[in-house]
């Protein structure tokens, strides 16, 4: 999808007119019907629908309008600061952060007090950058050569691209719910069915887990919940299990690492690996590695083993 094809899509969404968006990109209305016509075929399906409200974005639509914002606001940021290299005091310095030649990117979800382990046997290295990211955004910077090597929650899904992991360590899943509410703890399928009959399921809306399919998927047809909240925060996910009539269910590491879910009101019990485990993997996109390269993996691989003693089943 180019440039101008987003462009216009935002406009019409935020105009909520295909008239209106044609002014202000000084084209025609027919002009940008076409786009979005266009558009619509190369996804599979429509953004827009048209009522006498006007246009209005449909499910699929309002689906995407993020992500389709947030790339063409970076793309637009990145292009800035590059056309201002050496017209800028501090713009060199950020350019040549950004462009090292070798980085390490690291799903949110993974990050902890143990992350400074990594940072000390990266820091041993000569221009390794680090980066903390979604986990969406890392399978895409590993896969194009932003990033060197990924440390993220492996996934199922199939990839557009030859990815390669190694498994760091495994983490089983973990239900979080408010204090004091009652869980019966054999964790059976009848029983979490039974706990989140009144219960909304919290998702997050971008890490791996709602990518992991095999296991996501079965899960919520077994517990069959009330309802669903989405959320794109763990800490908004914590702080709603602090409430009554909300549950979720995680990677019991993350659960672990993040402060939010040691707060009061909130509980939170390892499960049965029955239900599913999730590996934690470093990928990279399958190309002969280099020294430097090499000498990144056997730094994840000692961190990883330090940090894979802290990943002990306990109940909180």
């Amino acid at each position: 999808m180019d440039v101008e094809t987003m462009r216009t899509f935002l406009s019409v969404a935020r105009n909520h007119s295909i008239s209106r968006a044609a002014q202000e990109l000084f084209a025609t209305q027919p002009t940008i019907s076409l786009r979005i016509k266009r558009m619509e075929s190369e996804l599979g399906f429509a953004v827009f629908s048209r009522s006498w409200r006007g246009v209005e974005l449909t499910l699929q639509g309002r689906h995407i309008l993020p992500t389709i914002a947030d790339h063409l606001i970076r793309l637009q940021t990145a292009t800035t600061m590059a056309q201002q290299d050496g017209g800028h005091s501090g713009t060199s310095s950020i350019l040549d952060a950004h462009a090292a030649p070798d980085s390490v990117g690291v799903d949110e979800w993974v990050v902890g007090e143990g992350i400074s382990g990594l940072v000390r046997e990266l820091g041993t290295l000569e221009g390794v950058h680090l980066s903390v990211t979604d986990s969406a955004r890392l399978q895409a910077m590993v896969s194009h050569g932003v990033c060197t090597r990924g440390i993220t929650y492996s996934t199922p899904a199939p990839q557009g691209w030859a990815a390669q992991e190694t498994v760091l360590w495994v983490e089983p899943l973990a239900i979080v719910y408010p204090r004091g509410e009652f869980l019966d703890q054999s964790h059976t399928t009848e029983s979490l069915r039974g706990f989140f009959t009144s219960r909304k399921f919290i998702l997050m809306d971008d890490p791996i887990f709602t990518h992991h399919a095999g296991i996501t998927g079965p899960m919520l047809e077994s517990i069959d919940p009330a309802g669903t909240t989405v959320v794109d925060h763990t800490s908004i996910m914590a702080s709603l299990c602090t409430l009554p009539g909300h549950a979720t269910i995680v990677p019991a590491g993350l659960c672990r690492r993040k402060p939010a879910f040691a707060q009061p009101g909130l509980e939170w019990s390892v499960l049965d690996p029955s239900w599913g485990q999730l590996p934690v993997v470093m990928i990279e996109n399958g190309a002969d590695p280099t020294p430097a390269e090499q000498g990144i993996d056997a730094a994840i691989l000692s961190w990883a083993r330090d940090e894979s003693r802290d990943e002990s089943p306990v109940k909180r």
